[in-house]
C-alpha cells in the first residue's frame, strides 16, 4: 500500500487545484474526494477509497491548506488510537491527511483519517466530470473542525 500512496502523491498536483478538494460522494462504502483547478466547470481528479469504515475529512478544503506536495500518508494504529481510541481499525489501512487551517488568526495542523481497504486516483474524463458534490454532510451543525466519523451508523 505504501507504493500506491507514493504513486498517488506523485501523480496528484496538490497545489494546482486552485478550487480545492471536496467530498464528492459517499455511497456503498465508497468515498470519493474530488479536486479541481476550476470547480465551476469540472473535476480534475477523484481520489477513491473503497470499503470505508471511517472518515472525518472536512466536507471541503483549499489546496493551500496542504503543506508540502503530498496529500495522503499512511498512519499507524497507534496514531489513529490517540485521536479515536474507541474505534476498531480491523483490517483497514489508515490513511491520514494533514491540513493546516487558520482559526482566529492561528495556523494549526489538524490530522484527518480515512479507514479503507483500498485507494486509487483517477484523472476525470472530459465528459464525465460534473463538479457538483453529491454528498450531504451528516454533521452540518458541528463546529469546525468536526472530527467525528462521517460514516453513517448502521
Amino acid at each position: 500500500m505504501d507504493q500506491i500512496v507514493k504513486k498517488i502523491n506523485k501523480d496528484l498536483p496538490v497545489h494546482n487545484m486552485w478550487d480545492g478538494f471536496w467530498i464528492h460522494s459517499y455511497r456503498k462504502k465508497t468515498l470519493i474526494i474530488s479536486c479541481s483547478f476550476d470547480r465551476i466547470y469540472y473535476r480534475d481528479f477523484d481520489l477513491i477509497f473503497k470499503n470505508v469504515s471511517f472518515f472525518n475529512v472536512p466536507v471541503e478544503w483549499r489546496d493551500t491548506a496542504v503543506e508540502g506536495s503530498d496529500l495522503l500518508r499512511l498512519a499507524s494504529k497507534e496514531e489513529f488510537a490517540q485521536h479515536h481510541p474507541d474505534f476498531e481499525v480491523e483490517d483497514r489501512f489508515i490513511f491520514a491527511i494533514d491540513l493546516h487551517f487558520s482559526i482566529k488568526g492561528n495556523l494549526k495542523k489538524y490530522t484527518f483519517f480515512i479507514l479503507a481497504k483500498h485507494v486509487y486516483l483517477i484523472r476525470c474524463e472530459q465528459n464525465n466530470n460534473r463538479p457538483g458534490a453529491e454528498y450531504d454532510d451528516i454533521f452540518p451543525d458541528e463546529k469546525f473542525p468536526c472530527m467525528r466519523n462521517r460514516v453513517p451508523a448502521k
